[in-house]
């Protein structure tokens, strides 16, 4: 399949920006084991410390010893993603465009959306089952949301992640842009500092004391997605971009691969709540 290049003689160089999806979950997903799975290997394994109780007893008279078990679970590196993209010396000297700045820009851009879908997947497709039932709210008969609710349903993912024993100084929210208007609808905007920046400004920051994320990327799922900042691991181990001459025939080809793995370790599937909505 042939590149289109477009090469009228008084074509502007001016190039309408494409509307672009913003990334955005990838700011708030734990990349801490990344720099130990660049310099080597495909795997890394996290120890889970156990979670003890106290019985009945009777005073002065023997305890049974509990087994102190500590177990592990591994994150490993199996994801591999490619785009090449061809372009002719031809194309490149009749474009009246930077041609391979731009299509080096427009896989910058593919790279952000591979990267925040592979993070949204993980969460409502490839661990799913692993969140607690609890923290699944409304998964039978997703909810309808209006202005009228919507306030109620956020505390209710929060009051989730609460009975979970998450903390709610790093929580943060995704809804798509159709939450975000019934927010800004909403009664508890009204008679407030914020309600008014709001309305005026079209800022939301902090519900219920929790930051709210605003991504097309829900659009079409409509999931509400609330969890602890970090509760998914990503390890992007390489990030790769060139541009090579081609081997037969006078041509550039611009390559890109990223090679990754996500894990939601046991414990932290409980820090991540779900908001079903037809």
């Amino acid at each position: 399949m042939a590149n289109t290049i477009i090469t009228k003689d008084l074509l502007q160089k001016e190039v309408i920006r494409v509307r672009d999806r913003k990334t955005v979950f990838l700011p708030y997903v734990n990349q801490d084991y990344t720099g130990e799975l660049r310099q080597s290997g495909d795997t890394v394994s996290v120890q889970i410390l156990p979670t003890l109780a106290f019985s009945a007893g009777t005073a002065g008279a023997d305890i049974t010893a509990t087994d102190f078990t500590i177990t592990s679970e591994n994150l490993v590196i199996d994801q591999v993603q490619q785009l090449a993209v061809r372009v002719t010396e031809k194309e490149i000297t009749q474009s009246n465009l930077s041609l391979v700045e731009k299509v080096g820009g427009r896989i910058a851009e593919a790279e952000g959306r591979l990267i925040d879908d592979a993070i949204m997947n993980q969460i409502l497709v490839v661990q799913v089952a692993d969140i607690p039932a609890a923290n699944k709210l409304d998964s039978g008969a997703p909810a309808t949301i209006t202005k009228t609710n919507v306030y109620e349903k956020i505390t209710d993912l929060s009051e989730a992640l609460d009975n979970q024993n998450v903390g709610n100084d790093m929580r943060v929210l995704f809804v798509a842009p159709f939450v975000k208007k019934f927010l800004k609808q909403s009664g508890i905007l009204d008679a407030s500092d914020l309600g008014l920046e709001t309305r005026y400004k079209g800022y939301i920051g902090m519900i219920d004391g929790v930051k709210v994320v605003t991504t097309t990327a829900l659009n079409a799922s409509k999931e509400m997605i609330m969890m602890e900042s970090g509760a998914v691991n990503m390890v992007i181990q390489l990030d790769q971009f060139k541009i090579t001459e081609a081997e037969k025939g006078f041509a550039k080809n611009i390559l890109a691969e990223d090679i990754y793995g996500l894990k939601i370790f046991g414990e932290n599937a409980k820090a991540i709540s779900i908001q079903y909505v037809a």
